[in-house]
């Protein structure tokens, strides 16, 4: 499929795949996490947004 190349190509595609990966894996993790922490705040009666108003 790749030919003579293959040696670069599969390896590259692969770490590629693996970064990305990684990196939704980290963005989720982070949402999860900062969701959960939004979520505390509220309930200690913290509102989000502008205005200064709580």
């Amino acid at each position: 499929m790749f030919g003579k190349h293959a040696a670069y190509i599969i390896p590259s595609y692969t770490l590629t795949v693996l970064v990305i990966a990684g990196l939704l894996l980290w963005i989720l993790a982070t949402y999860r996490k900062r969701k959960n922490e939004i979520a505390a705040l509220e309930a200690k009666g913290i509102k989000r947004g502008a205005g200064g108003e709580q």
